[in-house]
């Protein structure tokens, strides 16, 4: 019975994180994004700065969905949209974790988390991927 309640307990929570998530992703304020000076879609967005491609798909890979929400729009954790952060917060927040329970994520490479805050930095734009098919070699819907 406690196993029953439990897990109907967190089917309504991970569809809630979902739904949030979904809400904030199909925003139809767009603001324009600019990596590294450069607009979505113009050569050099991919260059030093990260792909938001790679960031997507390893935001999806290492499941961080599960507290940030499907589109980054939040759910047990804070919403990433509004207040994007940048790569020194994302670096020092993935190196060493948070205070609020986020854990530390050692394996990722300097150059994952500079995809992730590039990733991070297409929120509310019309360059911000949004896949769910994170293992395809070009990711589908």
């Amino acid at each position: 019975m406690r196993l029953a309640i439990s897990l109907a307990v967190f089917a309504a929570c991970m569809m809630l994180v979902m739904l949030t998530g979904a809400k904030a992703a199909h925003s139809t304020e767009l603001a324009p994004a600019t990596i590294g000076g450069a607009e979505p879609g113009v050569s050099g967005l991919d260059d030093d700065n990260g792909s938001p491609i790679e960031g997507r798909r390893i935001y999806m890979r290492e499941n961080c969905y599960i507290c940030h929400g499907g589109f980054v729009g939040g759910g047990m954790c804070p919403s990433l949209r509004d207040r994007r952060p940048d790569y020194d917060e994302v670096r020092e927040a993935v190196r060493r974790g948070t205070p609020s329970g986020m854990p530390p994520f050692p394996e990722l490479t300097d150059q994952d988390i500079r995809n992730i805050a590039t990733y991070f930095q297409t929120l509310r734009t019309r360059a911000e991927p949004t896949f769910t098919h994170w293992w395809e070699p070009i990711p589908t819907q």
